[in-house]
């Protein structure tokens, strides 16, 4: 009889074993397709925090919290309505680029939004979770965020925590103030004495679209996004007009951990690092975000794009792909692919 129970003890152990190693080489061998959301998916933002994947996504007067265990799957995710703003509010429409932040142990949206869809009025705001340990629960809205010397127009709002131990806002904007769209914009940065404000009179402009593939459409430079690899820091932002086939992402950066209000401590490449595919149809890749695999050991990058050379704003989806790194630790992207390659799902799963 003892002899019969090891037996059965060893046989359910290999079975156990064999089992496991089936459901690894599958996951292993797994394949998914872009888009990961279904419909429009345009300023995709992900962060991935607790074994889970939050992505902002905003409906125009609402912003929406998606949670997700699967990076390459947000069409069954878990939705929360993190802000609903009253209308009539300076705030209550246009809502864009919502940002989920994880910043002194709690949770911060940053986001644009103006009055009665009037652009030129368009701000940056800034909501706090009431539980700091629950990005899917309720949010207060703590104001805007600007620099009291200068409130000037402004969108796509991010937060540099920087090596220094200091927070910096980084924004798109205008130089004027006169309520004319002037059909420039440039990016701008701050010291935050908070994470719901800004330092005043500490603004500083960074980047100004100097590029001819920085002015398809419009002049454009927005979408500001942080990345830091091997001691270095790095910003991929997105140039030229978002309606356009032409819009993509360049690089810009600052090292040895100089000090960022510094027009000329940053370095600025001279070219586009991730753009336009026409063969796999992929037009207007940009305005991305940057997260890892469920292991930590992939670098993927969510995006949106357009399937149709002229889809404009409503043709926007939500991608991502794995990327990886050059031999000087400055992120090497691969090209846009389309919505016919299978990609091996990330590392983790």
């Amino acid at each position: 009889m003892r002899h019969t129970i090891l037996l059965f003890i060893v046989l359910n152990t290999l079975l156990i074993i064999t089992l496991g190693s089936k459901v690894n080489l599958h996951a292993a061998n797994e394949t998914f397709h872009n888009p990961i959301l279904n419909g429009e998916g345009a300023d995709p933002w992900v962060l991935q925090w607790q074994g889970y994947y939050y992505m902002t996504h905003s409906t125009g007067n609402q912003i929406l919290i998606l949670k997700s265990k699967y990076l390459y799957n947000f069409r069954d995710a878990q939705v929360n309505v993190a802000f609903a703003p009253a209308p009539g509010t300076p705030y209550s429409t246009a809502l864009w680029a919502p940002e989920l932040h994880r910043i002194d142990n709690n949770f911060y949206v940053y986001f644009a939004a103006t009055d009665n869809n009037n652009n030129v009025n368009h701000r940056m705001y800034v909501i706090q979770a009431n539980d700091p340990n629950n990005p899917m629960g309720a949010y207060t809205f703590k104001g805007k965020i600007y620099d009291p010397s200068r409130d000037y127009w402004a969108i796509d709002g991010t937060v540099l925590q920087y090596e220094n131990g200091k927070n910096y806002f980084i924004w798109s904007g205008w130089s004027v103030n006169n309520g004319v769209d002037p059909k420039v914009q440039h990016l701008y940065i701050a010291e935050m004495s908070s994470p719901t404000s800004i330092v005043p009179a500490t603004t500083r402009l960074i980047k100004s679209p100097d590029f001819s593939w920085e002015n398809n459409g419009q002049a454009v430079v927005e979408g500001p996004e942080i990345i830091h690899n091997a001691g270095r820091t790095f910003i991929i932002y997105s140039a030229s007009g978002s309606w356009t086939p032409d819009y993509c992402l360049g690089m810009m950066g600052i090292d040895g951990g100089k000090d960022p209000l510094v027009y000329n401590n940053w370095w600025r490449l001279d070219r586009p690092v991730f753009w336009r595919n026409d063969a796999q149809s992929v037009y207007g890749p940009g305005h991305a975000s940057f997260t890892l695999s469920p292991d930590g050991t992939q670098h993927w990058i969510v995006y949106h794009a357009n399937e149709l050379i002229n889809g404009g704003w409503p043709g926007r989806t939500a991608r991502t792909q794995q990327f990886g790194w050059n031999p000087d630790n400055s992120p090497a992207f691969p090209r846009p692919l389309g919505f016919g390659v299978a990609l091996p799902v990330p590392s983790g799963y």
